[in-house]
């Protein structure tokens, strides 16, 4: 279990002109995801799922040091890096180079004074951040440059992109609907999913990960619930019920326990499905995690998941899931420096096999980083099934 487990859920509605017509989400045609969660968590064969691998190194200068973060997005050759401590965008190539970063702080037009998310305007080429002091949004070009900004009055927690519209998870305390989508161009809301008990009582927590990505659409995935919904071409819908069988988390837990850390707890003594995060959809391939930090990893073609505790390849450990945006076969693993350097020194000193299985550049990498530098980023690239 992580050590730094941190929940604070939070979910805010902009208020605005809305349209009355609220999308109850209904779908008949809802897919079932089984997941048997008696069988024991593995170490996963890398050869079954993925055809490569590499690391990226993030480059570390006085310019983008990295606090901690908090979304990651691949879009067009290129990784951007939110770090809400530091109220700021990193922008670096696909190779991990720092190109610029978007830090606007102040009390001023065009700046902010704490960002909460950011998204990729994929249809008109822009960067779209999310500012919750004070409430705004601010649109700027792929290189970072100012385009213009939206006052708005009430806070948000994640965004996401798609048709030049933006979907904002809500987290007001009296709020009626937990999502809403802003189309940018003509100021038009609609809301959707209406907020019941439960949300009520989770409204508080919430995981380190985004509750929304964006792959090819855009998912909604609440550690409270089976329920992941998708926003596409079509609007908003439930997609995928996740089945844990037996090992479903009662509904009424909510009104038996006191606060989130012994809803938790209980969940993991009895191996619980919840706590859902990290959700991600390829085109063979679905993955998430519950409990924090186990992976699952379900198949569309066999219609089969399992539980995955680690990867292990060219010596590297993949054990901290991370679900980015982007519309792609890739698979991402966070690696503090730290944690990388030390994993390197241990298995030259005490497993000479896997050691020698690590290619040349990777340790040039362990040789030469320190352990303040920027995280590094683990790539699986998923293979691609026949149909």
């Amino acid at each position: 279990m992580k050590n730094n487990f941190y929940v604070i859920l939070v979910f805010f509605l902009i208020s605005c002109k809305e349209s009355n017509d609220v999308n109850p989400l209904v779908n008949n045609n809802i897919k079932s995801i089984k997941i048997d969660l008696n069988e024991e968590a593995v170490e996963g064969n890398f050869d079954e799922y993925f055809s490569s691998s590499y690391l990226i190194q993030l480059e570390t200068n006085e310019f983008s040091i990295i606090s901690k973060i908090d979304r990651i997005s691949f879009y067009n050759n290129r990784i951007y890096i939110l770090d809400k401590k530091l109220n700021s965008v990193f922008i670096f190539s696909d190779k991990g180079k720092f190109l610029y970063k978007i830090k606007n702080i102040g009390k001023g037009p065009h700046e902010y004074i704490s960002l909460t998310d950011f998204g990729i305007d994929e249809v008109n080429k822009q960067i779209v951040v999310y500012a919750d002091k004070p409430y705004k949004v601010i649109v700027y070009d792929l290189l970072g440059e100012f385009i213009e900004e939206k006052k708005l009055d009430k806070l948000y927690s994640n965004i996401a992109l798609m048709n030049g519209k933006m979907v904002l998870l809500n987290n007001e305390t009296n709020r009626e609907y937990m999502l809403q989508e802003y189309d940018l161009s003509t100021n038009k809301k609609n809301s959707f999913l209406e907020s019941n008990e439960i949300d009520e009582f989770y409204s508080e927590y919430a995981l380190e990960t985004p509750c929304i990505i964006k792959d090819r659409n855009i998912k909604i995935c609440l550690p409270y619930s089976d329920i992941i919904y998708e926003y596409n071409k079509n609007g908003f819908t439930a997609k995928y019920s996740l089945d844990f069988g037996r090992n479903k988390m009662p509904n009424k837990i909510y009104e038996q326990k006191v606060n989130i850390f012994d809803v938790y707890n209980y969940a993991n003594e009895n191996n619980y499905g919840w706590g859902i995060s990290n959700f991600r959809e390829t085109k063979d391939y679905i993955t998430f995690s519950y409990l924090l930090n186990k992976l699952v990893i379900y198949s569309k073609k066999t219609k089969k998941s399992e539980v995955i505790n680690s990867f292990y390849h060219k010596g590297l450990p993949f054990i901290n899931y991370f679900a980015h945006d982007g519309n792609d076969n890739k698979l991402i693993s966070k690696f503090p420096a730290e944690s990388f350097k030390n994993e390197m020194n241990t298995c030259k000193s005490k497993y000479p096999k896997k050691w020698s299985e690590i290619p040349d550049n990777i340790k040039k990498i362990a040789e030469d980083i320190n352990i303040d530098d920027n995280p590094l980023l683990i790539v699986y690239q998923f293979k691609n099934i026949n149909n």
